[in-house]
C-alpha cells in the first residue's frame, strides 16, 4: 500500500511516497524480515546480494546503501 503524505503547509519539498510494510517475522533469535518497495532500492542503487547500514535515530530506523 502506497501513500502520499499530505502536506498543510507550503514547502519546498514535495510530498514524499510513504509504503506500509508489515513486519514479515521472526528470522533466527534476533532479527525480523522487511521487505523493501523495489523502487526504494533501485533508487538507492541496492540490489540483491547488497549490504546496507541500518541504525536507529530516535524513534526512526535508517537503511542506507553502505
Amino acid at each position: 500500500m502506497y501513500l502520499m503524505e499530505n502536506s498543510e503547509s507550503i514547502s519546498e519539498n514535495p510530498p514524499r511516497e510513504i509504503a506500509y510494510r508489515k513486519i514479515q517475522g521472526l528470522v533466527g533469535d534476533y532479527s525480523f524480515s522487511l521487505v523493501l518497495p523495489k523502487s526504494y532500492a533501485v533508487n538507492l542503487g541496492i540490489g540483491k546480494g547488497d549490504f546496507v547500514k541500518v541504525f536507529q535515530e530516535n524513534n526512526k530506523i535508517i537503511i542506507e546503501k553502505a
